[in-house]
């Protein structure tokens, strides 16, 4: 998708593309759908009907086909499948279901089928009527195959009658098993088989057979599979009972090779480490408290014997009955030191003697001290001796332990085996006696619910439903083709359109108008009357405007519109110069220049409007105004430009014309002349509003010349007639252009056209009374 719908180039390197214009990308809506399917009507109906041709064909040359159904109804445990198998719930009951809706499907019952109703020498069934359609494929198949080389059948070989009756009939099963049906119905074990057939009969016969085939081979399947499965249990409990002895002879020996022998249900070793954890616990204890007593005994032993006594030795506790009573004699020997001191003072024959005691009593107790310290420390030794020999033991311990719960891990892995070995030869062993005592007694789990019966009504093809569906067919069908025709129509129709193409505001429409509403009755040449210029007064006439003829209309309106775009693109500049420019020619840009310089000037403003198209001279001819002084003389130099204006009466407008003949050769060359650039500069100094009707911009450059003294631009676009492409191509030629470009406006608009391709709003509505033009068809 393309987002750039413009793109500026030029030769010069130093222009670079406006920067101000916005991107938009196209997209398909829902109103560009319906826009095609209402254009292209016919296109959409034609193909309806041939899609609806294509069902009656198809419905009149496709036979009807027949449906005929029965149910059955299968239990949980599938022979083969099921029998030697716990059940485990809905998951394994699911997974059981869908294999016996195989069986039901398989090669086997489809053969049973085959020969129960002799299919393969059915010609019903082997060659059934085809639709149209696909006959005329296959022959178109065999005719390519005739044609093309190396492509026809290889010859048949000689073959017996047994061997071809055998491919028959699986030729036969092959097909049965592609065509039939078997639904299960929901999560219950009710299988649903539906066959259908351009035969009722057949239908309904094949059907019934299927039912017939399953149960047979069911209850024939039950007693082959407990045979075989009798077979299989027997051998294989002989193996599982030789496993479990062996096994069990394995466990014992390996717990007397291993020596795990167990006291109270637990290991020896296990109870030794108990023992010496316990022991290192104690020991651990008793020589903390020894290596705080001996600390407390080295500092004591390091005092003299007067600060001994003073650090209070006597009051410490030693765990020793000698070193106590010292310790209570010397108490005493202090207190009775401290009496008569406090009585008679400390020089006091009896104090100093105390005293005397005193230092011998503490040195006695020193000495007892350092022979409890030493004591102390042979009985830390020998508790850090004894630590370390439990630590050790400890760890031979603990290294054996591992060994035996090694062992002890192997053993119990060979109990185990053992016991698996013991727990399948018990339930195989109950298997065997329930299989023995309900061999003789075949039962079939299979249930049929329902019989076929043959059917009335054809459920195929479905008229209805083919034909809605061709309906929708064909209507799609026909909408793309309608898109893509007017995908193919380039042309821009709506506001949409135009504003992705130029990425400029849309400024409205402007409807078709007939001959008669664009001039209405003008008054003739002859009746006009000239002013005298000497007089400093100007040529006038009258001119009918439809702007002012139908103030209420839809034309009036978007010109108000352009007009709003204009006064405000001016913003109060005095001399404002509008430029009113086409791509094309015949486009209406003149029409549009001099109805929209009459609406402004009627609102009490100077307006000028300028015929610029030299070449054509358009706005003058509409307004009979190519006769007389006109720009041709002024660009010439032989009048001023103020002496060619001409005034219209009812609006007060001035205009000055273009007095070119049409086959001029030198209007071109003067109309991008500096001369007429500084008429029009010139002219914007003595009105407020100037309206230039510009040349159009794809045949000539008349009006790029222009630019330099032109404020904004005004494009005008004839509705359904421009091209996106060409558009695109014409506003990328000049960034300067595209710049002072202010919108974009339809001209010649079908108002009753427009709605095919989408909607008026509502507000562009509002406001307009019985004075709308009628437009042309």
């Amino acid at each position: 998708m393309n987002k750039m719908l413009v793109r500026f180039g030029d030769s010069d390197p130093g222009m670079t593309p406006s920067t101000n214009r916005p991107v938009y990308g196209r997209e398909i809506h829902v109103s560009t759908i319906m826009t095609a399917m209402r254009n292209h009507k016919l296109v959409l109906g034609l193909a309806v009907l041939a899609a609806l041709g294509v069902g009656f064909v198809y419905l009149q040359t496709t036979p009807a086909l027949y449906r005929a159904s029965a149910e059955v109804m299968i239990g949980e445990e599938i022979p083969g499948v099921g029998d030697a198998q716990n059940r485990g719930g809905l998951a394994q009951n699911d997974i059981l279901l869908e294999s016996a809706q195989r069986v039901l499907t398989s090669q086997q019952i489809a053969l049973a089928v085959v020969d129960d109703l002799d299919l393969h020498n059915n010609a019903s069934f082997m060659q059934p009527p085809q639709p149209l359609l696909r006959e005329a494929v296959q022959g178109l198949r065999g005719l390519i195959g005739a044609v093309l080389p190396g492509s026809a059948p290889p010859g048949v070989e000689d073959v017996s009658f047994e061997e071809l009756d055998r491919l028959e009939r699986m030729s036969a099963a092959d097909a049965l098993t592609g065509d039939i049906e078997v639904r299960r119905e929901g999560r219950s074990s009710v299988f649903t088989i539906r066959y259908a057939s351009a035969d009722p009969a057949l239908a309904a016969a094949v059907v019934n057979a299927y039912g017939r085939a399953i149960v047979s081979d069911q209850m024939i399947g039950n007693v082959a599979a407990s045979a075989r499965v009798l077979d299989w249990l027997q051998e294989r409990l002989s193996i599982i009972q030789d496993n479990a002895m062996t096994a069990a002879l394995e466990a014992e020996e390996f717990r007397a090779a291993s020596g795990l022998l167990a006291i109270a249900g637990e290991s020896i070793t296990a109870q030794t480490i108990a023992q010496l954890n316990n022991d290192l616990g104690a020991a651990t204890v008793q020589l903390a408290r020894l290596r705080a007593q001996n600390s407390v005994y080295a500092e004591l032993r390091a005092l003299d014997p007067a600060a001994f006594v003073q650090a209070g030795a006597p009051a410490v506790g030693i765990p020793d009955a000698g070193f106590t009573a010292g310790q209570q004699r010397l108490q005493g020997l202090v207190r009775r030191a401290e009496q008569i001191e406090s009585q008679y003072g400390p020089d006091h024959a009896e104090v100093v003697q105390l005293r005397a005691q005193i230092e011998t009593e503490g040195r006695s107790l020193q000495r007892e001290l350092q022979t409890l310290h030493e004591t102390s420390l042979y009985a830390a030794r020998a508790l850090e001796t004894e630590a370390g020999m439990l630590r050790e033991s400890i760890a031979e311990a603990a290294t054996e332990n591992l060994r035996l719960a090694q062992a002890q891990v192997e053993l119990r892995a060979l109990e185990r085996q053992a016991e698996v070995f013991d727990a399948l030869n018990e339930t195989y062993l109950l298997r065997l006696k329930d299989l023995e005592q309900t061999q003789t007694f075949p039962v079939t789990n299979v249930r049929v619910l329902s019989v076929a019966d043959i059917p009335e009504n054809p459920f195929a093809p479905r008229k209805s439903l083919v034909l809605a569906f061709m309906m929708i067919l064909g209507m799609m069908a026909g909408t793309a083709i309608a898109l893509i025709r007017d995908g193919a129509e380039k042309f821009i129709r709506t506001k949409e359109d135009l504003r992705n193409t130029t990425g400029k505001p849309f400024l409205g429409y402007l409807p078709l108008l007939s001959p008669a509403e664009m001039v209405g009755t003008a008054i003739p040449m002859n009746r006009e009357r000239r002013l005298d210029i000497a007089t400093d007064k100007r040529e006038t006439f009258r001119f009918p405007f439809p702007a002012m003829r139908f103030p209420l209309s839809h034309f009036t309106e978007t010109l108000r519109n352009i007009r709003v775009h204009s006064d405000t693109a001016a913003n109060n500049k005095p001399g404002y110069v509008l430029g009113v420019v086409s791509v094309r020619a015949s486009e209406g840009k003149s029409t549009v220049a001099a109805n929209l310089a009459a609406l402004i000037a009627s609102g009490g403003r100077s307006v000028l409007l300028i015929d610029a198209d030299l070449r054509t001279s358009g706005l003058s001819k509409m307004m009979h105004k190519v006769m007389g002084i006109g720009l041709r003389e002024v660009l010439l130099g032989r009048e001023k430009w103020q002496a060619a204006v001409r005034q219209e009466a009812s609006t007060g407008l001035h205009l000055l014309p273009s007095t070119f003949p049409s086959s001029d050769p030198i209007a071109g060359d003067l109309a991008g002349s500096p001369e007429f650039r500084d008429v029009i500069r010139e002219a914007s100094k003595s009105y407020s509003f100037t309206v230039v009707d510009l040349s159009p911009l794809g045949p000539v450059s008349d009006a790029r010349a222009l630019l330099p003294v032109i404020d904004g631009l005004v494009m005008v676009v004839e509705w359904n007639k421009m091209t996106r492409e060409l558009l695109e191509e014409v506003l990328s030629r000049d960034p300067i252009l595209y710049d002072k470009l202010l919108g974009v406006a339809f001209n010649k608009t079908s108002m009753e056209s427009i709605t095919r391709y989408g909607s008026i709003e509502e507000q562009e509505r509002y406001g307009y009374g019985n004075d709308e033009i009628k437009v042309s068809a």
